[in-house]
């Protein structure tokens, strides 16, 4: 249990983020469905927000907003293929005060969505692009790695257009800019399928 209390920020987000994915998969006692759930063809386009935190102790504060845009089209059943926008702030903890913002395009980003537990679809993401980043720090190599949940609106409500699903997403995002600025993000929010 020691080892548990002693897990970063990031660490216990993650745990939680897990958690939060299996409970409602063994609440339905939905049987697992091994088929592409990334509609051939069709496009995505997502909005989420949520808190971010630091990897590594560094002059930033440990938590701070995330705003997230994605485009995303679907290659075959298997893939979405398409990039995202992403924006953090993080205050700066040292004499120089404010804050850093980093401003994320990643023109590169693939997701994988294997199938799905009843109305519940868990897929993994991946993307590569550039940091660019304020208070004189450089820009940087940006690897983004994540992993979410899709729930379909009309499993909530009956009337709720088809294809526009709650989303919840968890992803490691690298900013190796003068130090470590990686972050972990918890994202929220909505996305839809045309």
């Amino acid at each position: 249990m020691r080892r548990i209390r002693d897990w970063s920020v990031p660490g216990r987000v993650l745990l939680f983020a897990i958690v939060l994915s299996v409970a409602p998969a063994i609440s339905q006692a939905a049987e697992w469905v091994h088929e592409g759930m990334a509609d051939e063809g069709k496009m995505t386009f997502g909005f989420r927000v949520g808190p971010s935190f630091m990897t590594q102790s560094s002059g930033l504060s440990t938590t701070g907003p995330a705003l997230n845009f994605q485009g995303m089209y679907g290659i075959n059943k298997w893939f979405r293929f398409g990039m995202m926008l992403e924006w953090e702030n993080h205050s700066i903890d040292s004499p120089r005060n404010g804050s850093l913002n980093t401003i994320t395009l990643l023109p590169v980003n693939l997701e994988y969505r294997p199938g799905h537990f009843g109305s519940l679809i868990p897929y993994f993401t991946s993307g590569i692009g550039v940091n660019i980043n304020t208070k004189d720090q450089a820009d940087s190599f940006a690897w983004r790695f994540g992993a979410g949940l899709d729930y379909p609106m009309t499993s909530l409500f009956q009337g709720a257009p088809k294809g526009l699903m709650l989303n919840m997403e968890t992803a490691w995002k690298r900013n190796s800019a003068d130090g470590d600025g990686s972050s972990m993000g918890l994202l929220f929010g909505v996305r839809h399928t045309f």
